[in-house]
C-alpha cells in the first residue's frame, strides 16, 4: 500500500513489478469502468486527447497522480520522486 504523503514528503518511492498490483472491489464493476474510461476521447482531435495508458505501470503511475495536487510545483516535484516499473519481457 502507497501513502502518498511519503512522497509529499520528500522521499523518494521506488514500485517494481507493478504487474502483480491487485485492485479492490468489484471484478464486474472495476472491468466497465475502465471500459468507460477507454472511450473516452477529445472529439475534435482524438490524437490529443485522453491518452489511455494499458502498461501495469502507467495505470498505476496515473492512479497515483490522481491522489496528489500535480499541478502544483509540490506535486510535480512528488511524481518526479515516483518511479515504478514493469519486468522486462
Amino acid at each position: 500500500m502507497l501513502n502518498y504523503s511519503f512522497l509529499l514528503g520528500h522521499k523518494v518511492v521506488v514500485v517494481v513489478r507493478c504487474e502483480g498490483i491487485n485492485i479492490s472491489g468489484n471484478f464486474y464493476r472495476n472491468k466497465l469502468k475502465y471500459l468507460a474510461f477507454l472511450r473516452k476521447r477529445m472529439n475534435t482531435n482524438p490524437s490529443r486527447g485522453l491518452f489511455h495508458f494499458r502498461a501495469p505501470s502507467r495505470i498505476f503511475w496515473r492512479t497515483v497522480r490522481g491522489m496528489l495536487p500535480h499541478k502544483t510545483k509540490r506535486g510535480q516535484a512528488a511524481l518526479d520522486r515516483l518511479k515504478v516499473f514493469d519486468p522486462p519481457n
